[in-house]
């Protein structure tokens, strides 16, 4: 099919994308991502030009081109470029100028963004619920419907009230879903280890710098690892020295992903900040969108203690498939709990639980 087409080749440019990133960032001039050359008569202006005017003709020339979320995109490159992590401090500084150095900055960084790449890496780094995380491409970008998985995963966490809980994430990504899960226990006193997993090498690294930033070096461990068509996990490398853990045999008390969901046929349709600089494979779910759940699933089964939790984002399409194979297949011991909405009102979240 012609989309398959599509998707092996962004394979090879993500290969290629994650060196040429590094360079990009340090460099004023991204004349291999762009086609828009800086405005000369607003370049030369610059100087003269307060914060607010800055956000008001770079919103202006985002809008023009496309670029969706225009004014949230420059307000979030201008805290950048002025160092501050809060939108809401621009409106204190509208009125003051921006120096040389930073007006060269915020246009390269600007030129970035005329070339659909996601605010998120152009900054480098991301909130997600109460804690930041580095982003680089072409990890995926952890979305905001994903901090009410979290929420859910926390509440009943707390409704257990366990005295320690291993948690197992299946793929990781940067590590957000991980990372806000020991991090919120941790505040409270929860003693929760987590073992999260994904089967890009570059993904894993990305989330040990996140953990290790966020002093949670002992809460998680990473494993370089995939989950495989007939659920089994094959393990490539424990990262940091960790000790070898066998994932086929090992129980957990719950089990959390946002797994590649999207239909294969559906990929052509994304943004182009997804189709360009996002790895696709983080996304792509095959022909029904099933093509990890389905495995996943019966994995679970097997990796879930009696009473445990399996906290899945999905496609609205899909928590009526999850509860027909709850219910076709018995033995797996697995009851649909509960399907929760998103922000949208979709269907989005599933919660199973491991009979006993």
């Amino acid at each position: 099919m012609w989309w398959r087409s599509i998707l092996k080749t962004h394979t090879v440019f993500n290969n290629l994308f994650v060196s040429a990133y590094a360079q990009c960032l340090t460099i004023n001039s991204f004349n291999f991502v762009t086609r828009h050359p800086v405005s000369r008569s607003f370049s030369s202006n610059a100087c003269e030009c307060t914060i607010g005017d800055v956000i008001d003709q770079w919103s202006r020339r985002f809008e023009s081109e496309g670029i969706t979320e225009p004014v949230e995109s420059i307000e979030h490159i201008v805290a950048h470029v002025i160092g501050t992590k809060k939108i809401t401090d621009i409106l204190n500084v509208r009125n003051d100028r921006l120096n040389e150095s930073q007006i060269n900055k915020l246009e390269s960084l600007c030129e970035c963004r005329l070339s659909r790449m996601p605010v998120q890496y152009i900054i480098g780094e991301w909130d997600f619920r109460d804690i930041t995380v580095k982003l680089v491409p072409p990890i995926f970008i952890p979305r905001p419907e994903t901090e009410i998985l979290v929420d859910f995963v926390l509440k009943r966490l707390n409704s257990l009230q366990l005295d320690s809980c291993e948690i197992l994430e299946i793929g990781c990504g940067s590590g957000a879903i991980s990372l806000a899960l020991a991090h919120a226990c941790k505040k409270v006193h929860n003693v929760i280890k987590c073992t999260a997993i994904d089967a890009s090498p570059y993904a894993c690294d990305l989330t040990v710098i996140n953990r290790d930033k966020l002093n949670l070096t002992n809460q998680i461990t990473v494993v370089h690892a995939a989950l495989k068509s007939d659920a089994t996990v094959e393990v490539f490398k424990t990262l940091n020295g960790a000790s070898d853990v066998d994932l086929n045999s090992k129980l957990f008390n719950f089990v959390v992903s946002n797994p590649p969901y999207v239909p294969t046929k559906d990929i052509p349709k994304l943004q182009p900040e997804i189709r360009i600089y996002e790895d696709l494979r983080a996304l792509d779910g095959g022909d029904d969108g099933l093509k990890v759940i389905k495995p996943l699933l019966k994995y679970t089964a097997k990796v879930l203690k009696p009473g445990g939790h399996l906290f899945l984002e999905v496609d609205p399409t899909h928590p009526e498939y999850i509860q027909f194979f709850t219910n076709k297949y018995p033995d797996f011991k697995l009851h649909h709990e509960h399907t929760y909405k998103d922000f949208c009102n979709n269907d989005r979240f599933v919660e199973i639980v491991k009979t006993v």
